[in-house]
């Protein structure tokens, strides 16, 4: 029988949780000052137009509906991501922080 590498036996030991509770994250809040500007930034975001599905409710986009694009290029349904950005202030895809408009 042949012995394990080393980097075989850290592969079989290591553990990574890629668990997300959408719920939790949305219930957890950050900053409310800084969570009312992001909010704010909803309606001056651009509107693409998208053919995969809304992260955050995990709905599709109908034919000819446009999705607003974060700054980091994740595309959500207006709706969505205006109500995740009430309780965040990032993307609730790759967290980076949303810009307030000051």
């Amino acid at each position: 029988m042949a012995a394990k590498s080393p980097e075989s036996s850290l592969m079989v030991n290591r553990h990574i949780d890629l668990c997300f509770d959408l719920d939790l994250a949305i219930t957890a809040v950050d900053d409310t000052s800084e969570i009312s500007k992001a909010t704010s930034m909803v309606s001056t975001m651009p509107t693409v137009t998208v053919v995969d599905a809304c992260t955050v409710c995990r709905e599709g986009f109908q034919s000819g509906e446009g999705g607003k694009q974060l700054p980091c290029g994740h595309v959500y349904h207006a709706g969505c991501i205006a109500s995740w950005l009430s309780l965040r202030n990032s993307c609730p895809l790759c967290r980076c922080s949303v810009p307030s408009k000051d």
